[in-house]
């Protein structure tokens, strides 16, 4: 034992931290947090309580498992048979769903990737279905370690003399993160792809072994196993029997004989079942039937929709975790395109260097065809079933990952003098295990993170206090938002501080909407607190956190404007907003604040008419203004922002005699009707600041024109400086203009 571990060091190592590496995803992954897990679990539970097999049919169903129960048995019996002791009646009300999943919110943006709401039902110590869940999700684990083995194992029945290559491969197979992912989910899909890495281990060897009865047995167990595990592993038998054909090509009656006792066994081991399908369906692999429970295309994918969706299959894939919605970096995907290229360049490169020996090198290479040959079946049945169904899913090209990982590590090792293809295979291996390591701490635990409790000093950093409660239930403490300043079709991230103010027996929404000048609502998110993981019945009276939420801007929002920001608290089941009431207790819609939408067009540069350089406090520079004086007043100020502004300040206008004695008109605004307030001022940008001002009847005469700056929250005024920084006070006369009646 000892000398078998030391001969095969680097898959006993492989194996290990792959194995460490499942169990520690399969507890860091929330329950059903996997495609399709709970409908996978539900077809365990169905056989591990003595119902049998799931009988489908398109009226209502019998069991939990919905479509999962057309899928072949093999995993879920062995989890039945793993878990059939446990008590597991508390299934499915361990967990309820997260109304508010769906949103289409970026793979990179943690905001309601969770499709269930979890509890402590789930925590350690695991009991009742949790407790068999995680167990199922073990078996898993094991599957996909056979998988890493069996790949192993194939490769070095091609490479005898190279265990590095070997332990590669296998490494390259285990560490995709995604598939770590499924391999850690009750789910099927590791134990095709250990069956399909099995299955082609013993078809490989009929090219380099003197095949026998055995072989044929072992075959014909393998692709059956495969049959058994997923309807995608029939092309396996189908893949066995046309190598078959070739290696007895020239022996007629033993051609017969060795298919015929490959035909019986894998119809022993498989056969049933699909026998079963058609007595109960009247087709072979049941696929019709799941097709009418889970829903059908009506028209196939166009040339460009497979395309878009085929980019899907590629990114899930590496990383699609959670139902698809959770991705890594854009440029992850782009490094792991340059690796594949550089593999399959690498492929080409071997063939060409033994051009000159063709004949024994396509000899040598015939277990490269037959993986060739399964990657393009699979990658058929991938898009048949994608023309069939929305399928644009990673995870189902995975039975040809021990065919992928193989020719990958070998192509890779051709850009290497022989020396050093150890190092290249290994250095591979090392990488995609960095990234399996990675992944489930920075992507997977980030998107189903409980938001972190505030506490009272936190309080201290709320940029926006707002203090508005929500019928005694919820209040809003304050907010902030960023950018400030968004270009039609961007989104910006909105930050709201809550805290309860009473225990609550109902999960109350959160709806947000921004809205143009004209009230048009341009975007609009609903959510639970929290990012959708913290309902707020699961909420203690007093308990504060902070929630980050992606908000999206309609493209055609109106540009330039300045939309106000409304965050509502509602109850879904009665459609009721609770009334909103500011810190004084009066009722209020609840509008916190606002962003600019600004044009995709450059603005002109101005010119006034009259250049002025006056500084109202450190920020702000009156840099000119425009005027025409008849029976009224038409003033354009020009401002400028030399950094940003943290408030948003009034400006008054003052018409005064020519002895500035008295005050003959007035009018006090926001910058530019209040559609550009200052606190969304850009550094430089230049502010046109329109004014109308209706002059009394006082005849002809000469007036001033006094300009300030004020808080109208205090009232009080920012200082002025010349441009030598002199202090002018907090008002300043900007000009002088005359009128003839």
């Amino acid at each position: 034992m000892l000398r078998t571990l030391r001969a095969h060091r680097e898959i006993a190592l492989v194996l290990t931290v792959f194995v460490v590496l499942g169990i520690f995803y399969s507890v860091t992954t929330p329950l059903f947090e996997a495609p399709d897990e709970q409908w996978h679990y539900a077809f365990v539970q169905n056989v591990a309580t003595g119902r049998g097999l799931p009988i489908q049919t398109t009226g209502t169903l019998t069991h939990l498992a919905r479509q999962e129960g057309s899928q072949p048995p093999l995993y879920y019996v062995l989890a039945a048979a793993a878990t059939f002791w446990i008590d597991s009646s508390d299934y499915p009300g361990i967990v309820w769903e997260n109304p508010h999943y769906g949103f289409n919110v970026p793979g990179v943006v943690n905001d309601n990737k969770n499709l269930f709401i979890h509890t402590s039902l789930e925590s350690f110590p695991w009991h009742g279905a949790a407790l068999a869940i995680h167990l199922a999700r073990w078996l898993s684990v094991l599957m996909g370690a056979l998988s890493v083995l069996f790949t192993y194992l194939l490769t070095l029945e091609i490479f005898p003399d190279r265990k590095y290559l070997a332990a590669s491969a296998a490494a390259l197979a285990g560490f995709v993160p995604q598939f770590l992912f499924v391999s850690s989910a009750v789910s099927n899909d590791s134990t095709i792809v250990a069956m399909s890495a099995l299955a082609l281990w013993m078809t490989v060897r009929l090219f380099l072994v003197e095949p026998g009865w055995r072989d044929m047995v072992l075959l014909g167990i393998a692709t059956g196993l495969a049959a058994l595990a997923k309807v995608s592993g029939l092309g396996l038998s189908i893949l066995g029997a046309l190598v078959l054909v070739y290696v007895f090509r020239k022996h007629p009656k033993l051609l017969v004989l060795r298919l015929s006792v490959f035909g019986a066994v894998v119809f022993a081991v498989a056969g049933w079942w699909y026998l079963r399908n058609v007595l109960l369906y009247g087709e072979i692999t049941g696929t019709t039937m799941m097709t009418r429970i889970f829903g059908a295309r009506e028209t196939p994918l166009t040339t460009m929709q497979l395309l878009t969706q085929l980019r899907e299959v590629w990114e899930t894939f590496w990383v699609g975790f959670g139902w698809g919605n959770i991705r890594a970096n854009a440029a992850l995907y782009t490094a792991l395109e340059i690796f594949v290229i550089a593999s399959g360049m690498g492929l080409v490169l071997a063939f060409v260097r033994r051009r000159e020996r063709l004949h024994p090198t396509l000899v040598k290479a015939l277990p490269f065809f037959v993986m060739a040959f399964w990657i393009a079946v699979a990658f058929i049945e991938l898009v048949n079933w994608m023309q069939i169904t929305q399928a644009p899913h990673g995870r189902l090209f995975f039975p040809a990952l021990p065919a992928i990982a193989p020719l990958a590590v070998f192509g890779l090792t051709q850009w290497a003098p022989r020396r050093f293809e150890p190092w290249v295979a290994r250095g591979a291996a090392v990488a995609l295990c960095g990234l399996a390591i990675y992944a489930p701490l920075a992507i997977v635990q980030p998107a189903y993170a409980f938001p972190p409790t505030l506490t009272s000093n936190d309080l201290a950093a709320i940029t926006h206090r707002v203090d508005i409660a929500y019928e005694g239930k919820m209040k809003l403490l304050g907010y902030a938002v960023t950018p400030r300043r968004v270009l039609p079709g961007d989104a910006v991230t909105l930050t709201l501080y809550w805290q309860a103010l009473a225990t609550m027996d109902t999960d109350y929404s959160i709806g947000i909407h921004a809205l143009d000048s004209n009230g048009r609502v341009i975007a609009a998110r609903d959510s639970y607190p929290g990012h959708g993981m913290l309902p707020t019945r699961l909420w203690l009276a007093g308990q504060m956190l902070r929630d980050d939420y992606w908000l999206p801007i309609a493209a055609d929002a109106l540009a330039p404007d300045v939309a106000q920001i409304q965050v509502s608290l509602y109850d879904r089941a009665t459609k009721r907003d609770l009334t909103a009431f500011d810190p004084s207790g009066q009722a209020i819609t609840p509008l916190i604040g606002a962003i600019k939408v600004a044009s995709a067009t450059p603005a002109q540069v101005p010119h006034p008419q009259s250049t002025l350089n006056y500084n109202f406090g450190k920020n702000i520079t009156l840099i000119g203004y425009d005027l025409r004086a008849t029976n009224e007043l038409d003033l354009t100020l020009y401002w400028q922002s030399r950094a940003l502004v943290a408030n948003d300040y009034t400006v008054f206008v003052h018409v005064l005699d020519a002895n500035n004695a008295s005050l003959v008109a007035q009018h006090d605004q926001m910058p530019a009707n209040g559609t550009n307030p200052t606190s969304l001022w850009d550094t430089h940008e230049v502010v046109a600041d329109h004014y109308t001002i209706a002059l009394p009847n006082q005849g002809s005469g000469l007036f001033n024109l006094q300009i300030g700056m004020y808080r109208a929250d205090t009232g009080e005024r920012l200082p002025i400086m010349d441009a030598q920084g002199k202090v002018l006070g907090d008002a300043v006369i900007v000009g002088s203009f005359g009128v003839l009646r």
